[in-house]
């Protein structure tokens, strides 16, 4: 094993206990991040004809509101979880056919979406931060937000 694999993992498991340790909606905040993160990646390569890592990046924003919306409780939910459930499917047919066209403008059309329920996640007092529909255990989730 080389250094850089020990280090890979030594992230890797750093990484892991923090998610552990995290509230849910320091877990939301983090896959927004990470969703706006891999958009804006998209859009950069979509603009420099980089079809590949516009395809990942698009992949793994897509990856995420499609967990998203299956971890929504629409029991407890009721219309905030309807409602998030459209937005998800809006959000995840705009990059699937920015994708399919490399179209940047879909991506930067759904950012200011994406940023507005990031920024409302943020503003969840600590007291009521791990108040969510989300399911128990795995904080309702299987993405790696490491990439």
């Amino acid at each position: 094993m080389g250094a850089a694999n020990a280090y890979s993992k030594a992230d890797n498991a750093y990484l892991a206990a923090e998610i552990e340790t995290m509230s849910r909606r320091d877990i939301l905040v983090k896959l927004y991040q990470h969703a706006e993160k891999m958009l804006v990646t998209a859009q950069i390569a979509m603009q420099n004809r980089q079809i590949e890592q516009a395809y990942n990046c698009c992949r793994k924003a897509r990856d995420i509101f499609v967990e998203l919306h299956s971890t929504l409780n629409f029991e407890q939910g009721g219309d905030v979880a309807k409602q998030l459930a459209s937005l998800y499917t809006f959000i995840v047919t705009q990059i699937t056919e920015a994708n399919l066209r490399q179209d940047s403008s879909l991506l930067k059309g759904v950012m200011p979406t994406i940023a507005t329920l990031r920024e409302a996640w943020e503003q969840i007092p600590d007291e009521h931060a791990n108040v969510s529909s989300l399911p128990e255990g795995n904080h309702g989730h299987s993405l790696n937000v490491q990439t």
